[in-house]
């Protein structure tokens, strides 16, 4: 068995239900696991730093949360990317959109016909 397929392996006996209805579900369990893989080294990096102690926490923590305990980490992975992009996607609509739920294009030009208005005046 090559490393590829260990790596795959490893932590499905919880997914395997799951990954008869998934197409490609090896691959998407694979990608969970770099994404998984790079947060622990940002987050190991960013408290410790770089040095040989960081190392061997990241090695720890990776062979952990990767290998043996891929069940309980994967599920909180995905709930934890789901946080992050609602939240993001939230704060992007509020700071391109201005927060004018609900209020027409016209309203919004508006403020923008102020806008100019006042630039060509020199009042700025």
């Amino acid at each position: 068995m090559g490393f590829l397929q260990s790596v795959l392996s490893s932590g499905m006996g919880t997914m395997g239900g799951v990954c008869a209805f998934i197409p490609y579900c090896e691959l998407v369990i694979l990608g969970l696991k770099i994404v998984m893989l790079l947060f622990i080294i940002g987050w190991v990096r960013g408290h410790l730093g770089g040095g040989l102690v960081a190392t061997i926490v990241m090695l720890f923590i990776g062979y952990l949360a990767l290998f043996q305990y891929f069940y309980v980490f994967g599920p909180l992975t995905i709930v934890y990317l789901l946080i992050i992009m609602g939240i993001g996607g939230a704060i992007t609509d509020l700071a391109f959109g201005g927060g004018h739920y609900g209020v027409g294009p016209e309203a919004r030009a508006g403020d923008q016909r102020g806008v100019l208005a006042r630039m060509q005046t020199g009042e700025v």
